[in-house]
Parts: C-alpha cells; structure tokens; sequence
C-alpha cells in the first residue's frame, strides 16, 4: 500500500478510537508547513540572514518554501483517518489520497465487522503483511484497512503465528465498536484496499 500506515489509539477515557498516522508523523507534517510558511516570509523579506556559508536570496526562499509548503499540504490533504465517537455511537472518515478527500459521517450500527487477513510479502523473505479491514454493512463504505503489521515468518510457521499481537488488538477494537472481529489471517489473501 502506499498510503500512510495507521495505528489505532484509545482517547479522552476511551471514549474515543481513533486510527490514523503516528503522532510522530502529524508533528513531521506540521513542521513542514511552519518551515515552507517561514521560507516564504523569508523570500519576501529579501533571504534568510548571512547564517549559512551561501547566498539564501528571496528568490530561492520562495521557489523552496512554495515546494516544501506544497509538499506539506500534498501530504496532509493524503492522509486517512477514521475516528468513533464510543460515547454517541458516530463516526467521521477522511478519506484519500489526492487534492479532494472525501469526508463521510455514519453510525457505528453501520459497521459490518473488523477481518484480521494475512498478505504474504515477496519484498521481505518469508514476510507476511498482516491487515486490519473495516467491513460496512452492504458495501455502504470502502473497505478501510485501519492498521496492518509486517512480519518475518520461520520456515514451517503458520500463515497466522505472526499475526497475534495484531489479532488481540482487533478483537480488543472490535469489542469497543460493538462489532464482529474475524481472523482470517490463515490462509493468505491480498492487499484488501486497491493501491490508488
């Protein structure tokens, strides 16, 4: 997949399930936009001051702060995200990639159920991509893969032995939605969500 992984996270006393990228990632993406704004000021400005060895002229400022601000909002318009209200039962989704992602709210009754499904891996050596898929009720939503593991297995192994931290994980978010949660992480599947 190319898009950015997610990772579920409990919020505000467990009222809240929220999957979406690392903290780390949203600090990097925010960063980002304050660097491409201050290069920007900066080209107007007439340059950054004499404190680097070479000429940083308004010029270059703005054609690189125009790039890394572009980059920052290419990224933050990309990202997907999906956070449940537990407390009122809702959910709001962001959904990407691209310039227009579409935002969408339901209930948590729409849910069908969270499958657990294993992807063998021909970039790592007897490597299994384990993907956690959000099911709608008749197909009313996407198919959303909320978080996924990568694992190297041992010769012999079950398809399914480098799932279970995964698994727990699901079944625990499947418990607070309210919804089924299926492993079908032993027999091998592919990536449940189409690459663009």
């Amino acid at each position: 997949m190319l898009e950015t992984p997610l990772y579920g996270r409990f919020g505000k006393e467990n009222r809240r399930l929220v999957f979406g990228p690392t903290q780390a990632y949203d600090v990097l993406v925010n960063g980002t936009a304050i660097a491409g704004a201050g290069l920007i000021l900066a080209g107007f400005s007439g340059g950054l001051p004499a404190l680097f060895p070479i000429n940083l002229d308004g010029g270059w400022c703005l054609f690189t702060g125009a790039m890394v601000a572009g980059a920052s909002a290419w990224a933050y318009l990309s990202l997907v995200r999906i956070s449940f209200d537990l407390k009122n039962g809702t959910y709001w989704r962001r959904q990407g990639p691209g310039f227009l992602p579409r935002m969408t709210t339901g209930k948590v009754s729409d849910l069908d159920a969270l499958v657990l499904l294993a992807e063998p891996n021909s970039g790592i050596n007897g490597g299994v991509t384990y993907h956690l898929v959000l099911h709608w009720k008749q197909g009313r939503q996407p198919l959303m893969v909320v978080q996924q593991d990568t694992r190297s297995m041992r010769p012999g192994e079950p398809l399914q032995a480098g799932g279970v931290q995964l698994m727990n994980l699901g079944v625990q978010y499947a418990k607070a939605l309210g919804i089924p949660f299926y492993d079908n992480s032993h027999f091998p599947s592919r990536c449940p969500v189409p690459i663009f």
